[in-house]
C-alpha cells in the first residue's frame, strides 16, 4: 500500500510525463531546489516554472521501478523515453533523490536528479 509521499512522488513523476506542469508547480515549495548532476541547477519555483515552459512540446513514455521513502526523504528510479517533435527520441534511466520541508503535508523542498541515457 502506497503511503502518501509515495503517491505523491508517483503522481509528480506522471505529471513529468504528461506535461501537467501546474501540478508539478503545486507540489514543491517556493524555495524549491533541483539539481541535475552534471547539468544545471534551478533554484527558485520561478525557475522551476520557467523550465518547465521549455519542456512544453515533449511527451514521453515512463516506468518507475522504485519509490522508496523514509522520513523527509525520498528515492525515485525509472526509465523514461521522450519523443520531442523536431529531435531523435531519447531514453534514459533515472533516479531522483528528494527532500520534503515537513511531515504532515509534504512539498518537495529539493530534488538531486542523476540522468544515464540509455
Amino acid at each position: 500500500m502506497e503511503n502518501k509521499k509515495e503517491k505523491l512522488l508517483i503522481q509528480f513523476n506522471e505529471a513529468f510525463a504528461n506535461g501537467n506542469h501546474q501540478f508539478m508547480l503545486d507540489q514543491v515549495t517556493e524555495d524549491f531546489h533541483w539539481i541535475m548532476i552534471g547539468k544545471k541547477e534551478i533554484k527558485g519555483k520561478t525557475q522551476f516554472a520557467e523550465a518547465l515552459k521549455d519542456m512544453k512540446e515533449l511527451s514521453s513514455e515512463l516506468e518507475l521501478v522504485d519509490v522508496i521513502t523514509h522520513g523527509k526523504k525520498a528515492c525515485v528510479n525509472g526509465n523514461m523515453k521522450i519523443v520531442a517533435p523536431k529531435a531523435e527520441d531519447q531514453s534514459f534511466s533515472f533516479c531522483d533523490v528528494y527532500e520534503f520541508n515537513s511531515f504532515k503535508d509534504p512539498k518537495i523542498k529539493r530534488m538531486t536528479s542523476y540522468v544515464v541515457e540509455r
